[in-house]
């Protein structure tokens, strides 16, 4: 009997932890589809696409794209993109949308840059500029001309005649001198408007034509009254004199002698010591003549001297 009653508890508890587990798994799934985000797959860019460029099957990859925010437009198939011109520049990663690319049928060139209701118009620029890179395509320049004015009579005037106008492109083109013979020069194409384009031609035939690159980001319009030779001759005028001294050889060098020591201030000899000197006595000799008288005859007798005796004339 005791038997069936653990038999009992032992399935009521099994029951129980299985309809436990079913519960937290449906938990989870309900949080799982909960925090789920909607996926939509789109056509983005494999690498940077520069603006006129042909675009092939190997610029392009399909990544998923979060449904909530795909562009409007955006192209899911590669096979509508390929063989399509882009406008202007496609980034690594981003979607390909129809504003991005010209109409369907466009060739690659600089037409597909041109913006609507505007032309492109070539014109020579300073060689400077143009060599040295300082005229990029997409840069905004000012169109400086550099005519004589009758009005002025027949001064030289330089003014500001267009401003913040785009540049499509730079290159060069073949131009014949008066001789035929041809060379390279450097050349701009600019996005005017069809009034611009008949007044910047006027001003190519009237004068010089220089372009002044804008900054980055820089919308201000300025108005300018131009410049003559005269302004430029009053400034130079104005300006304070200055005096050029004429040139001079320098004077030769000479090498400087070391500079003398001072002499050294002298110093009164120290007297020395006076020693008190006795006089020597000469010293006796070592033998004695005697002079003997015998009988009126006189005799000379020699006596050595003993050296055992001590001196005491010399004491």
């Amino acid at each position: 009997m005791a038997e069936k009653r653990y038999t009992f508890v032992f399935l009521i508890a099994l029951i129980v932890a299985l309809c436990a587990t079913y519960g937290v798994f449906r938990a989870f799934n309900a949080i799982r589809a909960g925090n789920h985000v909607a996926m939509a797959e789109v056509v983005v860019a494999d690498k940077d696409i520069p603006e006129g460029h042909l675009i092939d099957r190997r610029d392009l990859h399909t990544a998923a794209w979060p449904a909530a925010s795909v562009p409007a437009g955006a192209f899911t198939s590669g096979d509508s993109v390929v063989g399509r011109v882009t406008r202007v520049s496609v980034f690594t990663g981003e979607p390909i949308v129809p504003g991005r690319l010209a109409p369907a049928g466009t060739g690659g060139g600089i037409e597909v840059k041109i913006t609507p209701g505007k032309r492109a118009m070539a014109i020579r620029i300073d060689e400077v500029a143009g060599l040295t890179g300082l005229i990029q395509p997409n840069a905004r320049v000012d169109i400086l001309v550099n005519t004589v004015d009758p009005a002025a009579g027949g001064k030289r005037v330089a003014k500001l005649f267009m401003e913040n106008m785009r540049v499509l492109s730079v290159g060069t083109q073949i131009i014949r001198a008066e001789n035929g013979r041809a060379f390279r020069a450097a050349s701009a194409t600019l996005e005017v408007t069809p009034e611009e384009a008949e007044r910047l031609a006027i001003a190519v035939g009237t004068g010089s034509i220089q372009l002044v690159l804008r900054g980055y980001g820089d919308p201000d319009s300025v108005r300018t009254r131009g410049a003559t030779s005269n302004d430029v001759l009053s400034q130079l005028r104005a300006g304070p004199t200055v005096t050029v001294a004429p040139v001079v050889d320098p004077p030769p060098v000479h090498h400087r002698a070391p500079p003398a020591r001072p002499a050294p201030t002298p110093v009164a000899p120290t007297p020395a010591p006076t020693v008190a000197v006795r006089p020597s006595r000469p010293r006796p000799p070592d033998s004695v003549t005697v002079q003997v008288f015998r009988a009126g005859k006189v005799s000379q007798q020699h006596f050595q001297r003993d050296s055992s005796v001590p001196d005491t004339a010399s004491q």
